[in-house]
C-alpha cells in the first residue's frame, strides 16, 4: 500500500466523531491525524497538518465549518479535499460555494461513505502522478517562460529564479534572479499565479517563495533554509505554517 490519506475530523458532538471514526477504519488507506471538538485547536491543526481530507460539521458554536473554510481558504492546500457533513441539507449551496469536495448527510449511509473515499482516492493518486510528472518534466525541460514585471516582458527560464519576496512597502512581489538583480512585478500578481507558474517554486511563508532546485537543507532548530553555494549567505526561514508542505514537495521529490 502507497502513502496513507491523512485525515482530520471535525464535529462538535464527541458521538458523531466517534461513529465515522469507528467507520474510516474500515479503510486501510485512511490515516487519522487528529479528530476536534474545538473550531479554534481544529484551526491551528489544520494549516499545520494540511491534511489531504477534513471531515467538517456545518453547525458548530462560534464558527460554522463553511465560516471556517472562508477564513483559512488562503493558507491551505488547494487540493484538500473538503467533506462538509450535517443533519441538515439546507447548507448545501453554501459547502458548494466554497468549492466543497462533497456533502455528506447525517446520519449517512455506508455506501455513502464509501463513495466518497473512493472519490478522494482517485484524486489524491491522480494529483500525485501529475505532479510527479511535471516534476520529471521540469527537471529535463528548462523552456523559457515570460513574466509581466512593472518596467515589460521578461523571458527567461525557471532555473534563473531564486526565490520571490513580498515587499510591504511597495506592496508587491519582487523577484531575485541568480544573478542577484531585483524585478518588480506587476502589483495584481498573487502567490497562487507565481506558484503556478513551476512545481519546482514552494511558498515557505507568507511573504516568500523559493526555487527549491537551489534549497540544500532546512534546520531543525532556527527553520533555516541552507541554499547551495554561491547561494548559502541567503537568510530565509520557513513560517511553521508552511513547514509540512515544503516536507511533503521535498518527499515526492
Amino acid at each position: 500500500m502507497g502513502k496513507r490519506i491523512s485525515t482530520i475530523i471535525v464535529d462538535d458532538e464527541f458521538s458523531c466523531i466517534k461513529a465515522l471514526r469507528s467507520d474510516l477504519e474500515n479503510y486501510p488507506e485512511i490515516e487519522i491525524l487528529e479528530t476536534f471538538t474545538s473550531v479554534e485547536k481544529a484551526k491551528k491543526a489544520i494549516l499545520k497538518h494540511q491534511p489531504q481530507l477534513l471531515f467538517l460539521d456545518i453547525e458548530m458554536p462560534k464558527m460554522t465549518g463553511v465560516e471556517l473554510i472562508n477564513e483559512i481558504s488562503s493558507d491551505i492546500h488547494s487540493n484538500m479535499c473538503v467533506v462538509f457533513y450535517s443533519a441538515f441539507n439546507k447548507y448545501l449551496i453554501d459547502a458548494l460555494r466554497v468549492s466543497a469536495f462533497d456533502y455528506l448527510l447525517k446520519p449517512y449511509q455506508s455506501e455513502e461513505l464509501k463513495s466518497i473515499i473512493a472519490r478522494v482516492k482517485e484524486k489524491v493518486n491522480t494529483d500525485n502522478a501529475n505532479f510527479e510528472q511535471s516534476v520529471r518534466r521540469l527537471l529535463v525541460d528548462d523552456r523559457k517562460f515570460v513574466l509581466q514585471t512593472l518596467t515589460g516582458l521578461l523571458f527567461l527560464h525557471r532555473s534563473k529564479i531564486l526565490y520571490f519576496q513580498y515587499n510591504n512597502e511597495l506592496r508587491g512581489w519582487q523577484m531575485t534572479l541568480t544573478d542577484r538583480t531585483i524585478h518588480r512585478l506587476r502589483v495584481s500578481t498573487t502567490s497562487k499565479e507565481i506558484l503556478n507558474i513551476s512545481p519546482s517554486f514552494c511558498q515557505i511563508s507568507q511573504d516568500c517563495v523559493i526555487n527549491i532546485d537551489y534549497l540544500a537543507s532546512i534546520e531543525n532548530a532556527s527553520m533555516h533554509c541552507v541554499f547551495y553555494s554561491p547561494y548559502d549567505d541567503l537568510s530565509i526561514r520557513v513560517s511553521r505554517r508552511y513547514y509540512s508542505k515544503l516536507k511533503d514537495l521535498l518527499e515526492i521529490i
